[in-house]
């Protein structure tokens, strides 16, 4: 893995590099110039970037607004490095750019070494677990295709053997999807998809989280409010799901790209990984992001018990408008007679 360090100072450049060199596996690339590591990183994607605030051409948050704007580097971990001692404008503007950590010089080693390892791990895993999943699509696209190939047959057996694999990460991520997938069929009925996409976003929708398997399970069950630094990892998943499912040409697949990662966007552009607002969030991404709200309320979390199918409508309708598009959330009550029928067959199943 590599890993790019840019700092204005050699003894600095060497002392990182020291330190990350005690690491399996790791190599720092190191620069001290803006231009040229982001040159590098162009072509390279790192494990993760260590930036100091000064730098010899630009300022250290400068780089990361222009890192940032590179395709695929949206939610790379940095770590932010500086001199400046208690500059709270400076630490507000680094997180501003969701980094992963903020660091005061001189920087402790051991501090730096477990915030280095624990991305280090983390990618790992992620890589092992995406390694496993593409392998697992790859088996199941060159099988003979179901139902004679029409119907999008391959595809759905690609989403099988995914989930069979991210079941060993995550037990609950078949019984969830299925719930939300279904309520989100219901939802897009009354939102006035056609009959076709009804269909289309019943089998896309059954995988919409796989970028979950990338993330420690630690942190999806967490009891207490992550902090930054980890919910930064945690929202990483939306990409992941993305880079999981892209590339092919089935629309069931295609459509699950899309949702994968638009499903965590906010309707008043708070959401991740692109701030999209309003219309700019595919619908379908509207839709599931209602669906998955409403079936996470109604599940057990380690740090809370399940919500009634009430009280989980009510906390939804709290968000219309700013978390929620109002469209979607106003076709719940049309829909409510079919999402209790669902959500009792779901109950039943998972008791049995």
């Amino acid at each position: 893995m590599h890993v790019a360090v840019i700092d204005d100072q050699e003894a600095s450049l060497a002392g990182f590099s020291q330190i990350l060199r005690r690491i399996a596996d790791v190599e720092p690339v190191c620069f001290k110039k803006a231009a040229d590591a982001l040159h590098w990183l162009g072509g390279v994607d790192p494990a993760f970037v260590v930036v100091n605030n000064t730098l010899a051409d630009i300022s250290g948050i400068d780089f990361i607004r222009r890192f940032r704007l590179m395709q695929g580097r949206e939610r790379t971990p940095v770590i932010f490095t500086s001199g400046k001692a208690g500059d709270r404008d400076l630490r507000r503007a680094a997180f501003e750019f969701d980094i992963y950590a903020y660091l005061e010089k001189p920087i402790n080693p051991s501090e730096f070494l477990v915030y280095a390892m624990h991305i280090v791990d983390n990618q790992r895993q992620s890589r092992d677990m995406e390694t496993r999943l593409k392998e697992s699509s790859a088996r199941a696209e060159a099988s003979p295709p179901k139902s004679g190939g029409g119907d999008g047959g391959n595809a759905v057996a690609v989403i099988d053997a995914m989930l069979d694999v991210a079941a060993l990460h995550d037990p609950t991520i078949i019984a969830h999807h299925n719930l939300a997938a279904q309520i989100a069929v219901v939802l897009g009925r009354e939102a006035k998809l056609t009959a076709e996409e009804q269909k289309l976003l019943g089998q896309a929708a059954r995988i919409y989280d796989i970028g979950k398997v990338g993330i420690p399970q630690a942190l999806l069950e967490s009891r207490t409010a992550l902090d930054k630094p980890d919910r930064v990892t945690v929202e990483r998943h939306a990409d992941l799901g993305m880079r999981l499912l892209a590339g092919r040409e089935d629309p069931i697949l295609k459509a699950a790209t899309v949702i994968a990662q638009s499903h965590h966007e906010h309707y008043d552009g708070s959401g991740y990984p692109r701030r999209l607002r309003g219309g700019q969030i595919p619908v379908m991404g509207r839709i599931v992001a209602v669906a998955d709200t409403l079936a996470a309320l109604l599940r057990d979390r380690p740090d809370r018990q399940a919500h009634t199918l009430a009280q989980a409508i009510e906390i939804v309708d709290k968000g219309s408008g700013s978390f929620f598009d109002p469209t979607i959330v106003n076709a719940i009550r049309p829909a409510l007679n079919d999402i209790s029928r669902i959500v009792h067959e779901s109950t039943e199943k998972q008791a049995s």
